[in-house]
């Protein structure tokens, strides 16, 4: 026989009452099996615990000596027992994100204090990436939830859900010349502009839409990372073709931005999880709190969320 739970609980009882009369009545045991319990307890640990008078019932020394230890152990259990009700509550445990930086950037930080105050026990691990790297990672199962725009060919992997589109436009520098009239996709022709790398939502678009684009661009500064792309841009060293997710970016509101006209020139913005993977307690909530803050962010007019 192994010492259980029921034998820890049985014996702090009996010690906190001082009487196998209360502790059965508290405990909901008839007292011939509360008082079985303990003398398997001392049975089994090789001690007597408890000194038994018809007037009284005491700890011994060992049983004084056994007294902490017991209430360690209920308590490590109890919190055990909390914390797995918690996580299976989605009030705690962790969370893995991948997500392109625009979007982390514009909507994640109201996501994550939203988390911060309602679910404080919720870690996030966020990772910012290309689209195609989020769509690596995912599929990989290197992290739980990807945001970002489809770009390759996950195949049957992955679940994907629509949150947003936003129109492509082109960032200027400040004091820019603008073009006069809408700007169409030949219209980049003319700009000095930033380039991207390729695997990006923004390439393959324009690769799809208006293919030859960077033969006749005289481009010769390549970034992806859209805090430089802003940097590069209020430095006047070119513009960039950024998304209305992009120009919604708190820092870079103040730049000139021009929509294009083009039509399908737009970045569709995803969720993605694995195919046939239950998500975890925590990973459902942070979608639940992304989708209830998602209307609530001050996106700029090109984007239109997800119906």
């Amino acid at each position: 026989m192994n010492i259980s739970l029921r034998h820890l609980r049985a014996f702090v009882a009996v010690a906190e009452a001082a009487s196998f009369t209360t502790a059965a009545r508290q405990l909901f045991l008839t007292q011939s099996t509360l008082t079985k319990t303990i003398r398997e307890l001392e049975q089994e640990i090789g001690l007597t615990l408890f000194e038994r008078t018809t007037r009284k019932v005491a700890l011994t020394t060992q049983g004084n000596a056994f007294m902490p230890v017991a209430r360690r152990l209920l308590n490590d259990f109890e919190l055990l027992l909390s914390d797995l009700r918690e996580k299976s509550a989605g009030s705690s445990g962790s969370v893995y994100v991948a997500s392109s930086l625009a979007f982390a950037s514009c909507v994640l930080p109201e996501v994550l204090k939203r988390l911060k105050q309602d679910y404080p026990c919720i870690h996030v691990r966020l990772l910012d990436d290309t689209s195609g790297g989020v769509v690596r990672r995912i599929e990989s199962g290197e992290v739980d939830i990807g945001i970002g725009s489809y770009v390759g060919a996950a195949g049957n992997k992955l679940d994907k859900r629509k949150l947003l589109s936003a129109r492509l436009g082109v960032m200027f520098p400040p004091g820019s010349q603008l073009p006069t009239g809408p700007l169409s996709g030949q219209s980049l022709r003319d700009l000095p502009l930033l380039q991207d790398e390729g695997d990006t939502s923004i390439m393959a678009t324009l690769a799809h839409s208006l293919p030859g684009l960077w033969l006749q661009v005289n481009s010769k500064i390549t970034v992806t990372n859209l805090d430089i792309q802003f940097a590069l841009i209020r430095a006047g060293v070119g513009a960039c073709v950024l998304s209305a997710l992009a120009a919604s970016h708190p820092t870079a509101r103040d730049l000139p931005y021009r929509l294009l006209e083009a039509v399908g020139l737009q970045r569709d913005i995803h969720v993605f999880t694995r195919r046939g993977v239950p998500l975890s307690p925590a990973a459902f909530t942070f979608l639940q709190v992304l989708e209830e803050v998602l209307p609530d962010i001050a996106f700029h007019p090109g984007v239109t969320l997800a119906v």
